[in-house]
């Protein structure tokens, strides 16, 4: 181990030189990702485009296909049914994405039987919410009903309760969910298999969306508070390289999982701001490395500088990105399908977030150093041209006040020759 650390330690590899190659790799890639994001579109889960999730484990093995079966009945798609884990966890996951989904059959049946037990005109208007589960809200013409009375005129039916809404006439009706029915379903088509319900999770479309809007807006907030911080903590030239090299690790890391069509919801969010703050913890190792070198070697050509400020600190990075990597290969291989799509996410920004330090944010500070000049003349140039109509307006001015001053005096009233 120490053998090996020394040789990085005195490792003096051009990283900077192939910064045109691996420039154009990282542009394609993050062009790739952006495109398939756009074309295909990521795989989103119920926490973004809200339904329902159930997890069930059974106590005696089950095939998939007999729990596919038995929701059959429901309308429920094969590969809304996923296993969890291997055969002997008898474990599975119903995930349906429509949050209405076979709420409006029974909303249906529910108001006939009303229309058809209290008067075809009793239902002045309803209005069904999925937001907060199966509620069925009517606004009813006529004398008042308590609940009971509608209660039992929707006796038979499957109702969970019945209560009085806010305003007069007006009764809430709640349904069953979608969740109990597909255990009813699963009761009754595999009644001598016992199982539990481990999870239900239910998000409404509503907040999908908006957990979704939040979920990016949190990513590209993160990045511009960074922008602010490196900009501040060393240099606005270091700036732009850790911006664009944060940008780069989580797009690549989208376009991965939009490829591969792997589900994206609230964790993975969660592991992108993990890969952002990972990826920026070395790239400001590197960067403080360039600004010590920077000072301490005030002749230096700037790209030899780079250079030798990544390879002082290729045993740091190496090591810290392995050790990591070792912890995470762990949750990939026993961590389980709850947070293996949160592992690979994590594996991918380790990776792409060392390369990104070392290929994309320190080579900027060249391409910045580049345009510094450049910007520095036209700062220069518009201040020097906005100098000579602010000193023709002060000549002018002055000029102006003696032709005035002369004006005002009027001719002397003594004459020419007066004294």
């Amino acid at each position: 181990m120490d053998f090996l650390k020394d040789k990085l330690t005195n490792l003096n590899f051009d990283f900077v030189g192939w910064r045109y190659i691996a420039g154009t790799i990282s542009f394609l890639m993050v062009v790739i990702s952006w495109v398939l994001f756009v074309a295909i579109g990521p795989n989103f889960g119920i926490d973004f485009t809200g339904g329902t999730e159930i997890h069930l484990k059974f106590e005696q093995p089950v095939d998939i296909s007999e729990v596919r079966g038995a929701l059959s009945s429901l309308g429920v798609s094969n590969d809304a049914v996923q296993q969890v884990g291997t055969t002997e966890d008898r474990e599975f996951k119903i995930r349906i994405q429509d949050p209405e989904f076979g709420s409006k059959e029974v909303r249906a049946t529910v108001e006939n039987r009303l229309r058809e037990k209290l008067g075809a005109d009793w239902i002045k208007s309803s209005d069904f919410n999925a937001e907060v589960g199966a509620r069925l809200t009517v606004t009813y013409n006529g004398d008042p009903k308590t609940p009971a009375d509608v209660k039992q005129a929707l006796e038979g039916l499957s109702i969970a309760n019945v209560s009085s809404g806010r305003e007069e006439n007006q009764v809430i009706i709640t349904l069953p969910g979608l969740a109990q029915e597909i255990e009813k379903e699963i009761g009754q088509a595999l009644g001598d298999k016992q199982f539990e319900v481990l999870a239900i999770d239910a998000v409404g479309p509503k907040v999908g969306a908006e957990l979704q809007r939040q979920g990016f807006v949190s990513v590209a907030a993160t990045l511009g508070l960074v922008l602010l911080y490196v900009a501040f903590r060393f240099d606005i030239a270091f700036a732009p390289g850790a911006i664009i090299a944060l940008f780069h690790d989580v797009s690549v890391t989208i376009g991965i999982f939009v490829a591969l069509q792997l589900e994206f919801n609230l964790p993975m969010i969660g592991a992108l701001l993990t890969i952002v703050g990972y990826s920026l913890n070395d790239t400001i190792v590197i960067y403080d490395r360039i600004r010590e070198n920077r000072d301490r070697y005030r002749r230096k050509d700037t790209k030899d500088l780079i250079n030798t400020s990544i390879n002082e600190t290729l045993s740091r990075t190496l090591a810290t990105s392995l050790t990591t990597m070792m912890a995470i290969m762990m949750f990939l291989v026993i961590g389980g399908p709850v947070i293996q799509n949160f592992a690979f996410a994590m594996f991918l920004g380790i990776v792409f977030g060392t390369y990104s330090t070392i290929y994309v944010a320190s080579p900027m500070i060249l391409v910045m150093e580049d345009v510094k000049p450049h910007l520095s003349k036209l700062v220069a140039v518009q201040a020097v041209s906005d100098e000579p109509e602010e000193g023709a307006d002060l000549a002018l001015s002055e000029s102006e006040k003696r032709r005035r001053e002369r004006d005002s005096s009027g001719p002397n009233p003594a004459g020419p020759g007066a004294t």
